[in-house]
C-alpha cells in the first residue's frame, strides 16, 4: 500500500516539483500551500503518514502546523520532515525539540535526495547502489569474496567500475545484484 504523504509549501512551482518526484515514487500525494490549509486536511480525517513542510508560509507557519499537531494526541505520532531554504541553526534546533524526524536544507539537497530520506523516515527503503573502484583499497578482495558468494564473474580490472545494488530483504537481510 502507498504511503501517503501531504506537501505543505506556498511555492507553487517547489509545490509542484515535490508532488511529481514523490507521485513518481509511489506515494499517494496531497498538497496544502500553507500550514492552514494542511490543519484543515489531517484534521478533516485525511491523516497522510508523513508531512513535508516548509517553515515560512501565511496564515500559518510550518512549525505552528507542527505545534497544533504535537498537541492533539491523535495526530502527535505523524511523521515530519521540514524542507527549508533557509537551513538556520536555530530552526534546526527548534525542529529538534519538537520531534521532527528530518531537516532538509533546500539548495543542498535535490529533490530525489529529499524522497530518499523521506523515504526512510516512513521505512520505504529503496535499492542502494555502490561503486567498486576495482583498483582502490580492498576493491579486488572485495570482489573475489563476490564473486565466489555470487557465482558471477566480474573481473577487477583498472579503470572499470563495477556496481552493487543492495536492496534490504526480510529478517535484516539484503539482495545483492552485482554490474560488470
Amino acid at each position: 500500500m502507498a504511503k501517503k504523504i501531504l506537501i505543505v509549501d506556498d511555492d507553487e512551482l517547489l509545490l509542484g516539483i515535490y508532488a511529481n518526484n514523490f507521485s513518481n515514487e509511489g506515494f499517494e500525494v496531497l498538497t496544502a500551500r500553507d500550514g492552514e490549509e494542511a490543519w484543515n486536511i489531517i484534521s478533516g480525517g485525511n491523516i497522510p503518514d508523513v508531512v513535508f513542510t516548509g517553515i515560512i508560509m501565511p496564515t500559518m507557519s510550518g512549525f505552528e502546523l507542527i505545534a497544533k499537531m504535537r498537541s492533539d494526541p491523535k495526530l502527535a505520532n505523524i511523521n515530519v520532515v521540514i524542507n527549508s531554504h533557509r537551513g538556520r541553526p536555530e530552526d534546526q534546533k527548534l525542529a529538534k525539540e519538537m520531534g521532527v524526524d528530518d531537516f532538509i536544507i533546500q539548495g543542498a539537497t535535490t529533490p530525489a535526495e529529499a524522497v530518499r530520506r523521506v523515504k526512510s523516515v516512513v521505512g520505504v527503503e529503496g535499492a542502494y547502489k555502490v561503486v567498486i573502484v576495482p583498483e582502490h583499497y580492498d576493491g579486488p578482495a572485495l570482489m573475489r569474496l563476490i564473486n565466489k558468494q555470487q557465482g558471477t564473474k566480474c573481473e577487477a580490472m583498472p579503470g572499470k567500475n563495477i556496481f552493487l545494488e543492495i536492496e534490504p530483504a526480510e529478517n535484516d537481510k539484503f539482495k545483492i545484484k552485482i554490474s560488470c
